[in-house]
């Protein structure tokens, strides 16, 4: 059985306002304004995020994406030795393989090993995990389409709207 948290109309809309504090610019300057403010563990959501963070030298410690951006197909230049973790996920879900996912990759990162899940599918919804199973004060990144970066620092009320927007999520088992 597939158990699916779908996200519904109603909150499309919120998911649209940054998570955290939006850093706007030409690239690479909003990259470069963070650089000395991330703390560990720094996670990036997105192909071009991932790439541009690399781009300035910051190696992150989580990365997820899905050679896609803005729903075309995208191969970032992302060269690493880092553990390569794969999961299927649809657009506009968050399925139960990417949250073992994202809580296998923080358990590997707290060994010391960088690890990049590649997500088949769509990772637009995978900063929600990223931010619930990440430590306080870890560093989350993603992108603000046609807008910049949001630097996301995750703390107790970031965790507690994140699980506010999966509580309000619609449960679908079996696809239906």
């Amino acid at each position: 059985m597939m158990i699916v948290f779908r996200l519904p109309e109603k909150l499309r809309y919120e998911l649209k306002k940054p998570m955290g504090k939006l850093i706007e610019g030409e690239i690479p300057k909003p990259y470069l304004k963070i650089k000395d403010s991330i703390s560990h563990p720094l996670v990036t959501v997105g192909d071009v995020v991932t790439e541009n963070i690399l781009k300035v030298g910051v190696l992150p410690n989580l990365a997820i994406y899905d050679h896609k951006t803005e729903r075309r197909e995208y191969k970032p230049k992302i060269d690493t030795n880092a553990i390569i973790l794969t999961v299927k996920n649809p657009p506009g879900v968050i399925t139960i393989p990417l949250l073992r996912s994202v809580k296998k990759g923080y358990e590997l990162v707290n060994r010391g090993k960088n690890v990049h899940i590649i997500v088949n599918g769509e990772e637009d919804l995978a900063t929600i995990p990223a931010v619930l199973y990440a430590p306080y004060g870890a560093t989350i990144i993603y992108g603000q389409p046609r807008e910049g970066i949001v630097l996301i620092k995750v703390t107790r009320e970031c965790k507690r709207r994140c699980a506010e927007i999966m509580r309000r999520m619609e449960v679908v088992r079996n696809g239906d």
